[in-house]
């Protein structure tokens, strides 16, 4: 996606600064199925405020640009919003956050990424840009959705007694070629807790609590890649943390493609 020039107006703005950082089962395949599980045919993009609760900016200015950002997407459907406290010192990090951090190009917080790519909107002295940066992630997701769909994901989730069960199935919507792996990520929505430039307990949306599976990008797809093959794949559980609100829980799916030693986003939905 080419990124909007500054405008005149946007140069004179003053310059936002950021913050420095000083058990489940794999899903196994199943084969083609007709299950209940519905994929599908679109593209949702997933998009990452990258955090952490001791930064003042990500408080401040990075906590209402993330909000506009959020509430623009969710009104298009085009993006899942991520809440990503990506250092280990902060409050709510976990290793798929501080992993997306790294993968992300995160180079400070806040950091605003789509898709796995960094899109935030810096000067050459550091600063960040908020209005340019909205329109990246805004524009980048609608410009996502409209792509033709390589591969959609689908599933259903249960929560009893602390136990999260996650059915996934995954099916190319056009013949495919490479190394795909599927990841559930568990979120909880309204947590409340404290954040730098904030006042007292607050309530912090769609935080990535961790992997279903332990692993950042979840497991190897080895189901059928022809066009229309819907492959279903086996439950996973995960415990919940007793402390964690259960009413509150959600799973994100996202397929991810490898190649080398990177994972590049294919797609993405959110089972509520």
């Amino acid at each position: 996606m080419k990124k909007l020039l500054l405008s005149t107006l946007v140069l004179a703005t003053v310059f936002f600064m950021g913050c420095k950082d000083d058990a489940a089962t794999s899903p196994k395949t199943g084969g083609a199925s007709s299950s209940s599980i519905t994929v599908a045919e679109a593209n949702v993009a997933l998009y990452t405020k990258l955090t952490a609760t001791w930064c003042p900016p990500c408080g401040a200015w990075g906590w209402d640009l993330s909000k506009e950002i959020n509430e623009e997407i969710e009104s298009e459907g085009t993006a899942i919003g991520l809440g990503v406290y990506g250092s280990t010192t902060s409050k709510m990090t976990n290793s798929t956050a501080v992993a997306f951090f790294s993968d992300f190009g995160g180079s400070g917080y806040p950091n605003f990424a789509l898709n796995g790519s960094d899109l935030t909107e810096r000067s050459e002295s550091g600063g960040i840009f908020p209005a340019t940066t909205k329109t990246n992630i805004v524009d980048g997701a609608m410009e996502f959705a409209s792509t033709p769909v390589q591969m959609g994901i689908g599933g259903k989730t249960s929560l009893v007694d602390g136990i999260l069960n996650v059915d996934l199935a995954v099916k190319p919507f056009a013949d495919q070629e490479g190394d795909f792996y599927v990841a559930a990520y568990v979120v909880e929505d309204k947590v409340l807790e404290e954040q730098a430039s904030q006042t007292g307990m607050v309530e912090h949306h769609n935080v990535l609590r961790g992997s279903v599976n332990g692993e950042t990008y979840g497991v190897a797809f080895t189901g059928d890649l022809s066009a229309g093959m819907q492959t279903d794949l086996e439950t996973m559980d995960y415990g919940v943390d007793p402390e964690w609100n259960q009413d509150n829980i959600s799973v994100v799916a996202v397929v991810w493609k490898k190649e080398g030693n990177k994972y590049t986003f294919v797609n993405s939905t959110h089972i509520q």
